[in-house]
C-alpha cells in the first residue's frame, strides 16, 4: 500500500479510488490520546479547521501528516476510522447509499486534507470517504504510520460484495490454522486492504464490526518493546505479540479505549503466520 503527496516532486503515483488515504482517531479524551501517541511514535500536532466543529488535530511524523485526532462530540467508544480515496466525496456517498450504506457524518471540509464523510456499510462497519485537496499529504509504510488495515465483520460476503462493487476491488481468499475466513482486496496487482470474518459462535453483545489499523514500529525498537512502552503509558494489551506475515504484531487498546495494532515489518517471515491470527473477539 503506497500513498504519496499529490503535488510532490517525482516519483509520483496516482491515488486510485478505494486506496486508504487517511486515518482518524475519535475519542472523548483528546488530551490523553494525543499525549499517548506522541510518546509512542514521536507524533507532533497541528490544529486544523474542521467543518464538523470541535477540536481537531493533525498528527505529524517527521513533518508529514499521518493521522487526524478529533474530540467526540458525544460520549462514545473511542475508535480509529479508515478513509478511502474518492475523486468526488458527495457523489461517492450517493453511490454508497444506493448500495446499502448509510451516511452518518455528511461531507465536510478538513483544512489541508480535503472533503470527508463517514458512512456505515451494509456489513455494519463504519468507514470514511475522502476527496483529497491539492495540498493533501499522507505518509504510510514507515514507523509511526499506517502499514495495513483489516475489516473485521460477521457479514463477510456482504462486505466483500459492497466494497468490490463500490471501488472495483478484486480479492483473494485465504484460510488459516484458526479457520478464519480472510480475504485480501486488491487494486490492480497491489493489495490494499483485508477483511476478516467473525465466527458467529464467538460473538456477543460487546462484539462489534470494526477496522483494525496496523501502525508501524521501527526495527530498532521492535514490537515487544513498543508494547512494553505502550503499557507503561496506560495502554492495554488485547493480543500479545505474535509472528505474522505482516511482521511481529500485537493488538492493544490505547488509554482512551481505541483498538489498534502494532507491527514491525522487518520481522515478517516468508512462510509463517498470518495477519488473520488476530482474534477479533478478544475484548
Amino acid at each position: 500500500m503506497g500513498v504519496v503527496p499529490v503535488d510532490s516532486a517525482p516519483p509520483k503515483w496516482q491515488l486510485y479510488a478505494g486506496t486508504p488515504c487517511w486515518i482518524e482517531l475519535v475519542t472523548s479524551d483528546l488530551d490523553s490520546a494525543s499525549e499517548f501517541y506522541a510518546e509512542l511514535f514521536g507524533w507532533e500536532y497541528e490544529q486544523r479547521r474542521d467543518s464538523e466543529g470541535g477540536h481537531h488535530l493533525v498528527a505529524l511524523h517527521d513533518g508529514f501528516p499521518v493521522a487526524g485526532l478529533r474530540a467526540a462530540e458525544t460520549p462514545e467508544t473511542a475508535k480509529w476510522r479508515l478513509f478511502l480515496a474518492t475523486s468526488d466525496c458527495r457523489a461517492a456517498c450517493e453511490q454508497a447509499e444506493e448500495k446499502g450504506a448509510t451516511v452518518t457524518v455528511p461531507p465536510g471540509e478538513l483544512g489541508g486534507v480535503g472533503t470527508k464523510a463517514v458512512l456505515e456499510g451494509p456489513s455494519e462497519a463504519e468507514f470514511g470517504l475522502l476527496e483529497p485537496e491539492s495540498s493533501w499529504q499522507f505518509d504510510v509504510g514507515l514507523p509511526g504510520t499506517l502499514m495495513w488495515a483489516e475489516l473485521v465483520t460477521i457479514k463477510a460476503q456482504t462486505a466483500d460484495l459492497f466494497f468490490q462493487d463500490l471501488f472495483g476491488y478484486t480479492s483473494s481468499q485465504f484460510g488459516t490454522e484458526n479457520q478464519l475466513d480472510y480475504s485480501v482486496w486488491y487494486l490492480g496487482d497491489e493489495s490494499v486492504l483485508a477483511r476478516v470474518s467473525m465466527l458467529r459462535e464467538h460473538i456477543d453483545a460487546e462484539t462489534h464490526p470494526h477496522w483494525l489499523l496496523y501502525l508501524g514500529v521501527a526495527a530498532k525498537i521492535g514490537t515487544d518493546e513498543a508494547v512494553r512502552r505502550a503499557v507503561g503509558s496506560h495502554a492495554r494489551v488485547r493480543v500479545d505479540p505474535y509472528d505474522s506475515r505482516l511482521g511481529r504484531a500485537a493488538v492493544l487498546r490505547d488509554p482512551t479505549g481505541a483498538r489498534f495494532a502494532l507491527v514491525d515489518p522487518s520481522q515478517a517471515p516468508a512462510d509463517t503466520g498470518s495477519a488473520a491470527n488476530y482474534d477479533p473477539y478478544e475484548d
